[in-house]
């Protein structure tokens, strides 16, 4: 993202499973994750209700942890809300 700068547009894809993965990245700086294999798994299950299903599991993680966090919003989310790495 510094290399980046405003310079780009950055979307981030492939092994988000989570809302909190997807906190993460946009906490990180992206400014969309994509979750289209969710959406065809839900899909695959149940037709439109299963993708529309998939999409509110996520919205409800998302919000979830916003909340643990204590984060107004996607909008306000920045490095400030995760954690620094441990060391050992």
């Amino acid at each position: 993202m510094a290399a980046a700068g405003r310079r780009l547009t950055v979307l981030v894809d492939s092994g988000f499973r989570r809302g909190s993965d997807v906190v993460k990245a946009l906490a990180l700086g992206a400014k969309a994750v994509l979750i289209g294999r969710a959406t065809l798994y839900g899909t695959a299950i149940a037709g439109e209700a299963g993708a529309a299903r998939a999409i509110e599991i996520y919205r409800d993680e998302i919000d979830r942890l916003l909340a643990l966090i204590g984060c107004p919003g996607v909008a306000a989310l920045d490095r400030t809300f995760l954690a620094p790495p441990l060391r050992g």
